[in-house]
């Protein structure tokens, strides 16, 4: 009876694992190339991107909404627009943004302007960034520790981090 409940518990975990994978597959991911990597820290290099950014206030989660309501009509053409990874989030002098990467289909002359005013459409130049992966929601307190996780990897690494 033991050795049942295992399997089928196994079966469960091993199922919503696929189902997870499948599930991340099926999203357009920004085309870059990784330079470096160590556990969940890489250095890439990524090609221009068109963003559609947003600032966040202390709660994130109205950051991702203003975004995920861009992609759901929100925008000039009311057209729905597919979800990509990564979703970038940083932070300059104290000011926070999300921005989602829109999809390479969209050229930049035809990117639908957003409805929101707190929404904005750019083009991020080509470049190095120091990237911490991670899947899921982030936990209180992190994003000050990975960035100095990252400030740190890159100091040991030969290449260069302007930092602001």
């Amino acid at each position: 009876m033991i050795k049942l409940i295992t399997l089928c518990l196994l079966v469960v975990f091993l199922t919503a694992c696929s189902s997870i994978k499948l599930s991340r597959a099926g999203y357009e991911e920004a085309s870059h190339n990784v330079l470096l990597r160590e556990g969940p820290l890489e250095l890439r290099r990524y090609s221009e991107l068109n963003l559609v950014q947003t600032k966040m206030e202390n709660n994130e989660g109205s950051g991702f909404m203003r975004l995920f309501n861009y992609i759901d009509r929100g925008n000039s053409k009311k057209s729905k627009i597919a979800m990509t990874t990564p979703v970038f989030t940083s932070e300059k002098k104290g000011e926070k943004t999300m921005a989602f990467v829109l999809p390479s289909k969209i050229d930049t002359k035809d990117i639908p302007v957003p409805v929101n005013q707190f929404v904005e459409t750019l083009t991020r130049a080509s470049g190095l960034y120091a990237v911490h992966r991670y899947s899921g929601r982030r936990v209180q307190g992190a994003p000050k520790k990975i960035q100095r996780q990252l400030k740190n990897w890159i100091k040991k690494t030969t290449y260069c981090l302007k930092v602001n």
